[in-house]
């Protein structure tokens, strides 16, 4: 793993204000481990058959927030830019958030200073379409939700000496990561029937 460092957290921040972003997983605290990188990877082919810009971030969140229980709990999340300007992202990212069970998905309007966590299951908080806005950029911030490892804010995972994921550039690729999304479907159903 490789910290932010002050280029990379610039290039977030730059993404954020020249376009619509938001962050995602396919994590589920109820799935085993393998079932939840085999579905991240599901959920990053089909980011990419979008035509989405993609980085590989640690997303976090305080369970129990506000009581003596609080406990930080992080997973592999993906922040998503939306570099095309096509306006489809939050759509997108609900319509994903539904299909890999998640709580919900966090979306960050053009600039920075407006976002939503948008519920995508019937989970207690924020409840399933309920909506929670939010003003200005939490960089550097913490809070119940966040996108930290380790105490600061932002810790990117670093491979072959980058975090970011290539979107498919033409139609063939595309069509080459949605292939790639049901092939992993494919075996994510064979492993939970395994499991039975």
């Amino acid at each position: 793993m490789k910290k932010l460092n002050e280029k990379s957290l610039n290039r977030v921040r730059d993404h954020s204000l020249a376009h619509d972003t938001g962050y995602i997983t396919a994590f589920r605290g109820n799935n085993i481990k393998k079932i939840n990188l085999i579905n991240n990877k599901r959920l990053r082919a089909l980011l990419q058959s979008m035509g989405y810009g993609i980085t590989s971030v640690i997303g976090g969140y305080i369970e129990d927030y506000g009581t003596s229980k609080a406990k930080e709990v992080g997973e592999k999340t993906y922040f998503v830019v939306d570099l095309k300007d096509g306006g489809k992202l939050r759509k997108h990212l609900v319509k994903l958030g539904e299909e890999f069970e998640q709580d919900s998905v966090l979306f960050v309007y053009k600039g920075g200073e407006k976002s939503e966590l948008i519920g995508t299951n019937n989970a207690e908080f924020p409840g399933y379409h309920k909506v929670k806005k939010s003003k200005n950029a939490i960089f550097g911030k913490s809070g119940e939700f966040l996108t930290k490892v380790k105490g600061r804010p932002y810790i990117f995972e670093n491979k072959n000496n980058t975090n970011e994921i290539k979107s498919a550039t033409n139609i063939m690729g595309q069509r080459a990561c949605y292939i790639t999304a049901q092939q992993l479907k494919t075996m994510i159903d064979k492993i939970k029937k395994r499991m039975l």
